[in-house]
């Protein structure tokens, strides 16, 4: 009996661990992702710093190590695309977006693009 008891605790730990994860995070719609911009940001992507200025209208400005870069961004479907000139060379690279605590993460089938 103890067993039963120490193992239903533990699934009721689990279960509420569980809830918690997912009241903070919320998976954004096409129309809230829009209303983001015009934004500046700081964003990490797979570990390095970038900060970015979105505009409505779809344009993008970049800055990491010193350069500079300018690009696009729009809303395909509920997923964020972005395409910048020299870091993605032209290639749209798109994601769902989810609001984790203070952030912001673009992620795709393969995982996390980017958090902003």
């Amino acid at each position: 009996m103890p067993f039963l008891r120490s193992f239903a605790s533990i699934l009721a730990l689990l279960a509420v661990f569980s809830m918690t994860a997912q009241a903070d995070t919320l998976r954004l719609g096409a129309k809230s992702i829009k209303n983001l911009f015009p934004g500046h940001y700081e964003a990490r992507v797979q570990g390095y710093k970038v900060l970015f200025s979105a505009h409505r209208g779809g344009k993008l400005v970049g800055q990491a190590f010193g350069r500079e870069d300018r690009g696009k961004w729009f809303v395909k479907g509920s997923r964020l695309c972005v395409a910048w000139r020299k870091w993605t060379k032209g290639k749209v690279k798109c994601g769902s977006v989810s609001k984790q605590g203070r952030w912001y993460v673009a992620s795709d089938a393969k995982g996390q693009l980017l958090s902003f």
